[in-house]
C-alpha cells in the first residue's frame, strides 16, 4: 500500500550565513567522554562525565567556480567557525575549527575534498 511508504528527507549543513551547496555527505560525532569509575572497594562504582567533544566531517566536490569556501585558509589561521547541521526536528550548532583538509582528484572523477572540524555543540 502506498500509504505505508515514508518519505525520507535529506539533511543540510550551513556555515556562517548560508547552506554549503557542494557538500555530498556529512558525519557528526558527539562524545561526552564518559568513563566508568572504579574504587578499591567496588568495581564499577559510578560514571565520570568528561569534557564534551564534537567532530564534524564532510566531503564535497569542486565545481568550475572553485571551492565555495577557503577551508585551507581557515585551517592555517585557526579560525573559529559556526556550523549548523539541519535535519527535520533538530538543528545542531557547532562552534569549532577546521582540523584537517584533504584534497583528491584523478582523471576519471570530480575534484573532491574532505574537511574535519573539531569543536563544541552549543546547547
Amino acid at each position: 500500500m502506498a500509504a505505508d511508504q515514508k518519505i525520507y528527507p535529506v539533511g543540510r549543513i550551513a556555515m556562517s550565513t548560508g547552506d554549503l551547496f557542494d557538500v555530498v555527505d556529512v558525519k557528526v560525532d558527539q562524545k561526552n567522554n564518559a568513563k566508568q569509575q572504579h574504587t578499591l572497594r567496588r568495581s564499577g562504582n559510578g560514571i565520570f562525565k568528561g569534557p564534551e567533544e564534537t567532530t564534524v566531517s564532510f566531503n564535497a566536490t569542486v565545481s568550475e567556480d572553485g571551492p565555495e569556501h577557503d577551508y585551507l585558509r581557515d585551517l592555517k589561521r585557526g579560525r573559529i567557525r559556526e556550523l549548523r547541521i539541519k535535519i527535520p526536528g533538530e538543528t545542531l550548532t557547532v562552534k569549532g575549527m577546521a582540523s584537517s583538509r584533504s584534497l583528491e582528484f584523478s582523471t576519471d572523477d570530480a575534484i573532491k575534498y574532505s574537511i574535519e572540524f573539531v569543536g563544541h555543540t552549543e546547547d
